[in-house]
């Protein structure tokens, strides 16, 4: 690999773990409801307004990197990002974090697809795709061990002041937006053929779920694996504070999980390479039932550490599977591809989130595991099925 795209790979590996700091993640319920005044309702409508406008943005931002280029989409990514934490920094009412949460998921949603599909053209323009998962897993590996270091102090930077942690976001935004300003993208070759751009995105979403085997088991595989994962990490907090863990241990066990995710995804790729892919995807849906069903029988505190089962499995496929997509996606719709899959995953959790909610209130949290448990479990053994029969045939 030539300097150039050396230096584009590195800078993208810096990028994630400069945008995944977050102070406020430890603090962000407490400072909704008691600086901002929230209630429990306003809480759950702010999460659901912003998965519904990162949804709005995230297949758009996807096109718009093919089209305006994926550097030119992390450009405007990383000043959606600085103006929301300003937002954050300054909001005063539930419409200020209404207006920072809209601002944030767009700076989430441009910047989603486009830094691995550039980072897989880098790699493409000397012939090295080959490392592609590898360079995948760094980049993980740097957002994860970036989130857990900056999540660890946020609960003493709010316990000085309550804003600090917002505050302290703006000059770790700002040097995300040095960092790809200094990014170059290699030229690339444009469809000749002028169509109109609905048409277009259409038929990106048709070639991908509906005609190319291979992408559509793919992108269902990796929507029910991120989705048994993230359902947890929403009910995590929860788990933790009925089985009598002091809230002061929640930053600690945060930092240490994302830490323990961030040594997981860098060895995804290794991991793949001496047993097989399929073996680590299968292993991934056999992790789902281990986890849930630990945290659902178990009424011991130690239990939490089968949370691990989740990171585990976050680690293992995110490489693997993005790195099936961007192998059959074509080049001048890849952002487009990587972006549809990450709709169809919010998509998911607007559809599912709600409902677990209402379970757990309903039923109780163990009843709720057991049901989600059985649920994924089916899911995934089914859709990795599917995508073991795609790739069989491709062969």
């Amino acid at each position: 690999m030539n300097s150039r795209e050396t230096s584009t790979a590195t800078l993208l590996v810096t990028y994630g773990g400069l945008r995944t700091v977050l102070f406020p993640i430890p603090i962000i319920t407490i400072f909704w409801k008691d600086q901002i005044g929230m209630s429990l309702t306003d809480i759950m409508l702010l999460q659901t307004m912003f998965s519904i406008a990162a949804v709005l943005f995230e297949f758009p931002s996807g096109y718009a990197a093919d089209r305006l280029g994926r550097r030119t989409s992390l450009l405007i990514g990383a000043v959606l990002w600085i103006a929301g934490w300003l937002l954050y920094a300054m909001g005063t009412s539930f419409i200020g974090m209404i207006a920072a949460e809209v601002v944030l998921g767009g700076g989430i949603a441009f910047a989603s697809g486009a830094d691995s599909a550039l980072l897989f053209t880098a790699l493409q323009q000397s012939d090295r795709t080959g490392e592609y998962p590898r360079w995948e897993g760094r980049l993980r590996a740097a957002s994860q061990t970036s989130e857990a270091m900056s999540s660890a102090l946020g609960g003493y930077l709010y316990a000085l002041s309550p804003r600090l942690p917002f505050w302290l976001q703006l000059p770790f935004a700002l040097m995300t937006l040095g960092t790809v300003t200094a990014m170059q993208e290699p030229p690339r070759e444009h469809a000749s053929q002028q169509v109109s751009h609905m048409v277009e995105a259409w038929r990106i979403v048709r070639h991908t779920l509906l005609h190319h085997a291979r992408l559509r088991a793919a992108v269902a595989l990796s929507v029910v694996l991120s989705l048994s994962t993230f359902v947890m990490v929403w009910l995590i907090q929860l788990y933790m504070q009925s089985r009598g863990i002091p809230e002061f241990w929640f930053g600690p066990l945060w930092a240490f999980a994302s830490l323990y995710l961030a040594s997981v995804s860098l060895f995804s790729a290794r991991v793949a390479q001496r047993t097989s892919r399929n073996a680590v995807l299968f292993a991934c849906c056999l992790l789902i039932p281990i986890g849930y069903g630990a945290l659902a029988f178990s009424t011991s505190a130690n239990a939490v550490t089968f949370y691990l089962c989740f990171m585990t499995i976050r680690g293992l496929q995110a490489p693997i599977l993005v790195s099936a997509l961007q192998n059959d996606a074509p080049d001048d719709t890849r952002a487009s591809v990587l972006s549809l899959n990450a709709l169809c995953f919010r998509l998911g959790f607007v559809l599912i989130g709600p409902p677990v909610g209402m379970l757990v209130d309903r039923l109780g949290m163990e009843t709720t595991l057991m049901l989600l448990g059985i649920v994924f479990s089916t899911a995934a053994l089914a859709a990795f099925s599917a995508f073991r029969r795609a790739h069989a045939l491709a062969t």
